[in-house]
């Protein structure tokens, strides 16, 4: 059987309520989607406090992930093909943390996400970038990468090139780090989210790039499709494109999850 999956979608443009849930899983039956994640950013939640421990962060811990979770597994109750996720941004040193708040709740898959180089959040404006060396950024973005696929508390990396977001690039790419970042993630069983989100950003590419898809092809490391759908009509958006884009890395098959556990099936 051929299916089509989105595993990356967040409801807080327009908070947690059924209605507005339901217009995210009609556009994915609209666009063939058969089966969506909905994976809200932890930083959202109270009980993820001092997980991504800076200012911009506890300005937005607002909400209560009970009642983000009691949505999502209500729907699935009523039969809709919904699974339960959440974005956790990876900080080293914070493990502990982010596996005390993720240990009591039924997720079934987990995205890890690096956002976050110290205090830089890389992708919230291109003026933050000013003054930074470029081919330093990119090499410590691929070597947390790394550190995120080897602490075991994620399924997938979220998209795993995410550093090109604004469009610095440095002179020639981090080829030992990213490699070392897919070598971890084939050892740790972590798979690579391709994600359609960049078309809509300043990059305008498929994140992860085709070399670094190719590169993770010959590593073993398997992968997830997503949207990063934050509107419900992102739901399934570039998928045509998407598809194209794995097939020419060699891809023929993906990944879904049901309590954080892989199968593999045919790529739609």
């Amino acid at each position: 059987m051929r299916v089509l999956v989105d595993y990356h979608m967040h409801l807080e443009e327009g908070g947690f309520s059924r209605d507005w849930l339901l217009r995210f899983l009609e556009r994915a039956r609209e666009a063939g989607v058969e089966e969506v994640a909905f994976t809200e950013h932890s930083y959202r939640f109270r009980q993820a406090r001092g997980c991504l421990d800076n200012e911009w962060a506890r300005a937005r811990e607002t909400e209560d992930v009970e009642e983000y979770v009691q949505l999502v597994l209500q729907a699935r109750e009523e039969g809709y093909p919904v699974l339960l996720g959440i974005e956790m941004d990876y900080v080293e040193g914070k493990e502990e943390e982010i596996a005390r708040f993720l240990e009591p709740y039924p997720w079934d898959l987990v995205l890890g996400s690096v956002h976050w180089l110290g205090d830089f959040g890389l992708d919230l404006d291109p003026r933050d970038w000013r003054g930074r060396e470029v081919e330093w950024v990119w090499r410590e973005y691929f070597r947390l990468l790394s550190r995120a696929a080897e602490s075991g508390l994620f399924q997938v990396l979220s998209h795993p090139d995410l550093v090109k977001i604004f469009g610095f690039r440095p002179a020639s790419l981090p080829l030992e780090e990213m490699e070392r970042a897919a070598e971890s993630a084939a050892l740790r069983g972590v798979c690579f989210e391709v994600s359609s989100a960049g078309l809509r950003k300043p990059c305008g590419e498929i994140y992860p790039s085709l070399e670094f898809l190719l590169l993770a092809r010959r590593r073993g490391v398997e992968i997830t499709l997503a949207s990063d759908a934050h509107l419900p009509e992102h739901v399934g958006f570039g998928f045509q494109e998407l598809v194209r884009h794995v097939r020419a890395a060699g891809y023929r098959e993906m990944v879904r999850f049901r309590e954080r556990i892989p199968r593999t099936e045919a790529l739609g």
